[in-house]
């Protein structure tokens, strides 16, 4: 289902029920459902993407324009899943999602990461520099050593200042299998 939860994320507002176990879009022109998803209904990569839009909704109810790469190219977003702006400032976001409480990333994982952080924002350097924002549900799913390992490579050749941010999802656990 992937394909049609992320392109219809695209086109309205989403709205959580966790009492319902429902994920609602609701139309940017009113406050009509354009669409609805029931928890059992969606995969993990869903929810990767619903994750993704709440993540850019905050930001925008924070007074930024948000782009949302990850919802419009899917896995060709090149590692960059929100661009935010504001002023004169402008992150760039990669969103990991995750249903687990404990922690999930491994060193492979944060260097994965990492790796495609780089790609992308080596096209956009332009003698400022950028900031890259890993940010997940809770900071919970990153082990102390890796958070430390992944601020270890901050500020690489003072082009890019890394952050990890946790921004919760409240809804978890969402699913039983998890």
């Amino acid at each position: 289902m992937t394909k049609h939860v992320a392109s219809n994320l695209s086109k309205g507002r989403l709205e959580i029920d966790h009492n319902s176990r429902v994920v609602r879009i609701i139309s940017k022109t009113g406050n009509c459902t354009i669409h609805k998803y029931q928890y059992s209904d969606l995969d993990s990569s869903d929810w990767g993407y619903i994750y993704e839009k709440y993540v850019g909704q905050k930001y925008e109810e924070e007074g930024f324009q948000v782009e949302y790469l990850g919802l419009h190219k899917g896995f060709l977003d090149g590692g960059m899943d929100i661009i935010i702006s504001k002023d004169d400032f402008k992150a760039y976001i990669q969103c990991k999602f995750s249903t687990k409480s404990r922690a999930c990333f491994g060193k492979q994982k944060i260097e994965w990461i990492l790796y495609n952080a780089s790609s992308f924002l080596s096209k956009q350097y332009n003698d400022k520099k950028l900031n890259f924002w890993l940010v997940v549900p809770t900071l919970a799913l990153i082990k102390k050593e890796l958070q430390e390992y992944f601020l270890s490579k901050n500020n690489f050749q003072d082009k890019v200042k890394l952050e990890l941010k946790a921004i919760p999802m409240p809804l978890l656990p969402i699913m039983s299998k998890s």
